[in-house]
């Protein structure tokens, strides 16, 4: 039995970082999309400095930048919320049964959490941009929920880089 669980496991979980993976992030938001009509949040991040800590100090040092942002997110988000690695550098989190000011208010927590965790300088430094969506009804909305929620992932990482290049011009 112990076996069978271990297997189901690892088929559901990413072995860096033990949160679910893409896999079981997809099968849950197909499940809402067709088989629950819930209120639904879709937060997607993405790392901003993954391939320069690679590049710069090496993968071990960038594995532990993810293995950082996971905790972080598990932190913040796992009991109430299925948190994913659903990229190399890509996670996504789905709140569902949440109000649209509850999931607002949770993206407020996760930009005070990462400043904290920043400012304690414990670990590596994060650097993500994210974006969400919100429907309140997640039967055949997912697909334009992860859309929506990618596109602002993307505004965020363009704006970011900009502010970034502003301040290295001064």
């Amino acid at each position: 039995m112990k076996f069978i669980q271990d297997i189901e496991y690892q088929m559901s979980h990413d072995p860096l970082t033990n949160i679910h993976n893409r896999q079981f992030f997809d099968n849950i938001a197909a499940k809402s999309n067709l088989d629950f009509d819930t209120p639904v949040a879709m937060i997607l991040c993405d790392l901003d400095e993954l391939k320069f800590m690679n590049d710069t100090y090496g993968h071990k040092k960038g594995d532990e930048l993810i293995k950082a942002t996971a905790n972080l997110l598990k932190r913040i988000f796992s009991e109430i919320a299925v948190v994913a690695k659903v990229g190399g550098d890509e996670f996504a989190i789905l709140l569902i049964d949440r109000s649209k000011r509850e999931v607002e208010s949770l993206c407020e927590l996760l930009m005070e959490e990462l400043l904290l965790q920043n400012s304690l300088k414990k670990g590596p430094h994060i650097s993500m941009s994210f974006g969400h969506a919100y429907r309140s009804h997640s039967k055949g909305n997912m697909d334009s929920l992860f859309m929506e929620a990618d596109q602002k992932m993307f505004q965020d990482k363009r704006r970011r880089k900009e502010q970034k290049l502003v301040r290295a011009g001064r």
